[in-house]
Parts: structure tokens; sequence; C-alpha cells
């Protein structure tokens, strides 16, 4: 009994730990506070860890964001990952040039059966521009290369 006990946390443990990796670049649109969305792509450097970009904004403010990202496989369903990254966010609005320190985590999700990958994300930002605190956070919806 013990040692099915002790096989059963090992494989628990492996599988919630292993590096995950269900797609190798997925563009398409991530709309969010406070990049306020537009065209973004996430490319994975490696299993388990991943570059990813929006570009967007409104008809008065421009903001490129930019963050690196450790993406890891839950036990279930099959894939959905969690992930952690941060990155800068540059921009200009109204004439004043934007600067933000972003932190994110979030959920990563990817059809088996369709390229579509689908994300939501929540984090802190810190505005050096304005020197102010902030809370904010993204879905993307993306289509996924193998």
């Amino acid at each position: 009994m013990k040692k099915l006990s002790l096989t059963t946390l090992l494989f628990l443990a492996v599988s919630t730990c292993s590096w995950s990796q269900q797609y190798k670049t997925a563009i398409g649109l991530k709309g969010g506070y406070p990049s306020l969305g537009g065209l973004a792509i996430k490319h994975f450097l490696k299993s388990g860890f991943a570059v990813e970009g929006t570009i967007g904004g409104s008809s008065e403010i421009l903001l490129i964001s930019a963050l690196v990202d450790l993406q890891k496989a839950l036990p279930e369903p099959i894939g959905l990952d969690w992930y952690a990254g941060v990155g800068p966010t540059i921009g200009v609005a109204n004439g004043t040039y934007l600067f933000t320190a972003n932190g994110v985590v979030g959920l990563d999700y990817t059809f088996q059966d369709f390229p579509l990958n689908l994300s939501i994300d929540t984090g802190p930002f810190l505005s050096l521009s304005t020197i102010g605190f902030g809370w904010g956070g993204g879905l993307a919806v993306r289509y996924a290369f193998k």
C-alpha cells in the first residue's frame, strides 16, 4: 500500500510540474487593461518558455507590450496550462510617453481538435511615467500553429 501511495504521489508531482507546450506560435487578438488590446503573438523559444507581444491601443493611445512567460501544464484537462510572466509596456498617449512594468499570472487553453488558443491573465503593473500602481488583465483569442 505504501508503494502505491508513493507511486501515486510521484506521478502527481511529475504531472503537475511538467513543462508544457501545446503549440509553437499563436497569433490573434488580446484585449484588456492597461494595454487596451490589439494584435497579439505568443511564441515558444523552448518548452515551457515563451515570449508574448501585443501592439494596439485606441485612437489616442498606442501601446506596445512584451512579456516573458514560464508556462506549465495542469493535470486536467489536456490543453490547459498556467503561466506567469513579466515585461514592459511602452507607449504614447496625447503626446505623453508611457512606461509600465507588468506582471501576470494566467490560464492558457489550446483546443486539441482545432487550432484555437484562449488565454486569460491578471496581475499588477507599475507605471513609471506617472508613478502609480494598478491591477490589470487580458483575454486573448489566437490561432495556434503547432
